[in-house]
């Protein structure tokens, strides 16, 4: 049983060894993250702006009934931000703003 064990840990090592190893010889070109949290790296993307017209506002809030509360037009104005509330849900009966298309 312990040469098995002694086996297994040998293989683990030498795993281990090759994958750090590898990466390694690949270098640390590209930002890691956790280091810098703080720090947007040079090169990221940056959105220059996206201009709400009433078009994507009308798009984002489909499936409600105006006049929209004040809260959630605001949402909808709210430019390149990720919001959950954009995308479609679950279809069937739990698609109350029937963003999957009309209920059978």
């Amino acid at each position: 049983m312990s040469n098995v064990y002694r086996a297994l840990s040998l293989m683990a090592a030498s795993t281990t060894l090759l994958i750090g190893t590898a990466v390694r010889a690949q270098g640390a070109t590209a930002p890691v993250a956790g280091l810098e949290p703080d720090r947007r790296p040079v090169s990221a993307p940056v959105i220059q702006g996206l201009t709400v017209d009433v078009a994507l506002k009308t798009r984002r809030l489909a499936g409600v009934s105006a006049p929209w509360p004040p809260g959630l037009a605001r949402i909808a104005e709210q430019g390149a931000w990720y919001s959950p509330m954009f995308q479609p849900g679950m279809p069937g009966r739990y698609d109350l703003r029937q963003l999957h298309g009309a209920r059978p």
